[in-house]
């Protein structure tokens, strides 16, 4: 999905989640919510692993992330993390490590080596709308399909500095432009990045050979990003991308093990969960809005893929 066509109503919905008080946040943590099975992203984030070692599939895809390792990612991924022991980080009741930091913002761990530690800045999607203004859609798409680095100091040491500056902005409590700086920072670090990706492309064997499949694969979650609200029909999706409903379940396939049906139900599922948590909204707005029949169907289309009601999900 293309920056500009984040709607004014999906900003206020992903506005809502979780980032009410302010544009942007700055936090260390072992990411447990991410550990609770798929998660859609309501904002954009950044992330530097810090300690641990973790696999982060966002979209379908794997990325190993350890120590000093970098991943952008943006609203409406589905995010999964998988730790590597079962070791989980404590914190705050505000998301905070409790353990301190160190001078160049590092968390400081008591825990054993197997436990998971990262650093993010999670900021909302108008920022991200705004940053994106002065940006190509090349840059944006080559963002989310060459999305993390665990190869270079370069792009550890860039996330660094740019953490630390604007930690020393978050800790004044008095500091007005927060959201001006986090925008700032957005626009030279996307700039910046993608152009060390064009000079340092990260080639791998088994992905050379199916650039084609991935590129397809991503114009399909993109669109689903997009539509899914309008439709959940595989000749849907296949006749935007003009190709086939076979060669289309046939690309899912080989990327994610699935068919495409069933990543666009588990998708809609997923949104829907996070509407019924999150919005007052009746669920007979719900279903007109998502494009059902009617409440009965559904009703039953959420229970055949959740086992529960609507109502149960909102209890």
């Amino acid at each position: 999905m293309e920056l500009s066509e984040l709607s004014s109503q999906q900003e206020a919905s992903l506005f809502r989640s979780g980032l009410e008080e302010q544009e942007a946040s700055l936090s260390c943590s072992g990411l447990e919510e991410w550990q609770e099975g798929p998660q859609v992203l309501t904002y954009g984030a950044i992330l530097i692993c810090r300690k641990g070692k973790a696999m982060l599939n966002v979209n379908y895809k794997d990325w190993e992330l350890y120590e000093g390792a970098v991943i952008t990612l943006f609203p409406n991924d589905v995010v999964e993390l998988k730790v590597d022991g079962d070791c989980k980080s404590p914190q705050t009741e505000n998301g905070d490590c409790r353990s301190p930091e160190t001078e160049n913002g590092d968390c400081k761990s008591p825990q054993t080596a197997n436990s998971f530690q990262a650093e993010i800045l999670k900021y909302n999607p108008s920022l991200l709308r705004e940053a994106s203004l002065q940006l190509e859609q090349t840059v944006y798409s080559s963002l989310r399909e060459d999305r993390c680095r665990q190869d270079t100091p370069v792009v550890t040491n860039i996330i660094n500095g740019m953490f630390g500056l604007l930690k020393v902005y978050f800790d004044q409590s008095e500091c007005t432009c927060i959201s001006q700086l986090v925008l700032c920072q957005l626009k030279a670090f996307f700039i910046g990045f993608h152009e060390y990706l064009q000079r340092n492309p990260q080639y791998r064997p088994d992905e050379v050979k199916s650039y084609r499949v991935r590129e397809l694969f991503n114009r399909f979650m993109m669109l689903l990003e997009r539509d899914y609200k309008i439709s959940r029909d595989v000749n849907y999706y296949a006749e935007k991308m003009n190709i086939s409903s076979k060669y289309l379940t046939n690309i899912v396939n080989q990327v994610t093990g699935h068919t495409p049906k069933t990543i666009i139900d588990q998708y809609v599922i997923l949104q829907l969960k996070m509407h019924l948590k999150r919005t007052t909204q009746s669920i007979k707005e719900m279903a007109w809005e998502f494009h059902f029949a009617d409440v009965s169907f559904f009703c039953r289309y959420f229970k055949k893929h959740t086992g529960l009601t609507p109502q149960q999900i909102r209890s």
